[in-house]
């Protein structure tokens, strides 16, 4: 005779499984955004900042040192205020800066979001 499949048990675990998947998802939405900001790290590039650069107040995030000098050279390009420094700087070089800082912005908007805070509150409750 046949076995019989207990369906209740199967959807149990099935559906611990989904949960267990949706929480490991939450925890790298909360850390990818929450340290996403560190004042120690250069948020361009990634690169640990040995000694803090006080970015001039029109610096919206931590950089590195060269990073800082590429963001204020596209800021004095984007301004009209001279022509490319260096050969990179061309129009796509440019491009990349402005996606670069409307995802940072997107970003920032979803750390101020309820749902956001809501995650974290529940990401450090199950820690």
């Amino acid at each position: 005779m046949a076995e019989v499949i207990d369906l209740n048990l199967r959807h149990k675990h099935q559906r611990k499984k989904l949960e267990n998947q949706a929480k490991q998802r939450a925890a790298a939405v909360a850390s990818a955004l929450s340290c996403g900001l560190c004042p120690r790290r250069c948020a361009h590039c990634g690169m640990a900042i040995e000694t803090p650069v006080i970015p001039p107040p029109e610096a919206p995030y931590p950089f590195c040192g060269p990073c800082l000098e590429e963001y204020q050279a596209f800021r004095r390009l984007e301004n009209g205020q001279g022509e490319p420094e260096a050969y990179w700087h061309s129009p796509r070089w440019a491009e990349m800066w402005r996606y670069w800082l409307k995802h940072m912005k997107a970003c920032d908007e979803f750390r101020s979001s309820a749902e956001f805070l809501r995650l974290m509150r529940e990401h450090q409750e199950q820690s």
